[in-house]
Formats: C-alpha cells, structure tokens, sequence
C-alpha cells in the first residue's frame, strides 16, 4: 500500500471511530447589544465589524473554558463523526460500495465504545476538571492512542477493499479530503 492510500485509510478508519457519537453542542453568546452579528452588514463570522475581534475570539475560548474534560472528549468525538459523515457523503458511493463503506464503519465499533468510554472516565464537572495533573493528561492521551491504534489495525483491511473498489475521482476525494474543489 503506498503511502497516500495508507493515509486515506488511517484518515478514513480514525474520524470513523466516532460516527454513532451524538455532539454536544452549546449556543453561542448573542453579541453585544448594537454590534452586528455573524452574516450582518459590517460584522464578520466572530461578530465584529472589522474582522475577527479580540472579544468575538475570547466568547470561542470562554466557551471551552468552562466545558468539563468530559465534555470536551466527546465535542472532540463527535467532530470526527461529522467529518467522516461529511466524507462519506462526498464520496457519493454506489450501491456496490455502499456495504464496503459499511463493513468499514462495522470495523470500527469497537473503537469507538473504548474511546467514548475512555471520555466518561474523565471529570464531568469543571472543579474537578481542574484538579487533574499533567500525568492524569498523559495517562489519558495514551490510552486514547492505544484505542486509536487498536482501531486502525483492525479497519485496515475493511478500507482497502472500499479503496480498491472507489473510481479515480473517489480515491482523489479520499486522498485528500481537506482540498476544497
């Protein structure tokens, strides 16, 4: 397997290990009374009239400030499940790949069940969110790796048989899904 397909698998077999994740999401603060909001005349996407203001990027942080550790895990969980999703919707795939893609989601369950549980193992309230140490944070990341890891070894071999069953345009979108076309 050469190197750009290895990459579009691990991509593939990664951002699937949290599809059945549900996000959880938060509203955004509304702006300032006066301010021009996200899409009004004179306003930017972070609310400020000339561009991405100091207090629009503060709201975005203030916002995963007082996120707990659990929370943040799944949010994170559950952006990778909408980009796969987002792939998967790309790819456009047939009738003859569409149990391929299946097989490579089946592949990954697993996976997913350890890295969600791996969230619920961490602090759910802000206070105890901040007793942890940065040992806890690296205990943490590595068993989230080896859970990783775990998955990609066993979705391997369901993403090559989807991969070698993709048209040229598929395999271009799948080898670099970050290009806007």
């Amino acid at each position: 397997m050469d190197k750009s397909r290895l990459a579009g698998a691990a991509m593939i077999a990664v951002a699937a290990v949290t599809v059945p994740v549900i996000a959880w999401s938060q509203n955004p603060s509304p702006p300032p009374a006066g301010a021009p909001g996200p899409g009004a005349p004179g306003g930017d996407r972070m609310g400020g009239p000339d561009g991405p203001s100091r207090e629009g990027m503060h709201r975005g942080w203030e916002r995963w400030a007082h996120m707990s550790s659990q929370q943040f895990c799944v949010d994170r969980l559950a952006r990778r499940a909408g980009f796969i999703a987002s792939l998967g919707f790309k790819l456009n795939l047939t009738a003859e790949q569409k149990p391929l893609w299946d097989k490579v989601l089946a592949a990954t369950q697993g996976g997913q069940d350890a890295q969600r549980k791996l969230c619920e193992t961490l602090p759910a309230d802000e206070a105890a969110r901040d007793k942890l140490t940065a040992i806890d944070h690296l205990h943490h990341r590595a068993q989230m790796l080896q859970a990783q890891l775990q998955t990609l070894q066993q979705a391997e071999p369901a993403v090559q048989a989807l991969y070698d069953k993709l048209s040229p345009q598929q395999k271009q979108i799948l080898d670099h899904p970050f290009r806007r076309n």
